[in-house]
């Protein structure tokens, strides 16, 4: 009897039960296969269009990097670090200072170091410096402009003055706050682009240049003849 309602039934709607049953297997062939495999396609074709794109960038990139010239940018280099190094650099700065306050007409009396300053500049961190002088009033100006114009970025925080036993001389305390910054840990990547010198950089960078001067005079050494004989056994 299952049998022949089976039979009847597909007899009686044949027509719709096979096409019902062609679109449900495009159905599963469209879900399971082709779109899949067009998706894969579009996303392999994206890859390859960024690939190209990026391949045109690292050209671009490598060119422009050629036509840079090393020993420039380690001269700019020279003079930023010089600026603004990337440590506190104690010795050097003491040097500096000292040589400032003499070519300036000044005595150094004492120095000594401070901690961590608060003054900040940009993303610079700074410690303070003590510097006690003694010298002419009407040279004063030319001290603050050497201390300004120095190389090495500092700021003068606090001045003190007390009268020498000469009414021309000045006893100063002067408070310099002495900046740096370490370097960056994070250069950016391959993708990144590339950072530019800005007529502003090379402007600043002259400046730099202008205001380079050793710190220290370098020693002179006097060749001395031998005294006594050469062998003191003869």
């Amino acid at each position: 009897m299952k049998k022949e309602s089976i039979i009847k039934f597909y007899t009686t709607y044949r027509m719709f039960i096979f096409p019902a049953i062609v679109a449900l297997s495009s159905l599963i062939l469209i879900i399971f296969v082709i779109l899949p495999q067009l998706m894969a396609l579009l996303t392999n074709q994206k890859n390859v269009s960024d690939l190209l794109v990026r391949s045109k960038s690292l050209e671009v990139k490598a060119a422009t990097l050629e036509t840079y010239d090393s020993s420039d940018l380690a001269r700019k280099l020279e003079y930023a670090l010089s600026s603004l190094p990337e440590d506190k650099d104690f010795a050097t700065v003491l040097g500096l200072i000292q040589n400032l306050a003499i070519q300036s007409g000044f005595s150094v009396t004492s120095i000594s170091l401070g901690s961590s300053s608060s003054a900040k500049v940009a993303n610079a961190q700074s410690y303070s410096i003590k510097l006690d002088v003694v010298g002419a009033k009407s040279l004063l100006g030319v001290l603050f402009s050497n201390l300004e114009g120095s190389i090495r970025l500092m700021k003068v925080s606090n001045i003190e003055f007390t009268n020498a036993p000469n009414q021309q001389a000045v006893n100063s305390s002067i408070t310099l706050d002495i900046l740096y910054l370490p370097l960056p840990t994070n250069f950016g990547n391959v993708d990144s682009s590339l950072p530019e010198v800005t007529d502003r950089d090379e402007k600043l960078i002259e400046r730099l240049a202008k205001n380079t001067a050793p710190a220290f005079s370098q020693p002179t050494y006097v060749s001395l003849p031998p005294r006594g004989r050469a062998n003191p056994f003869e």
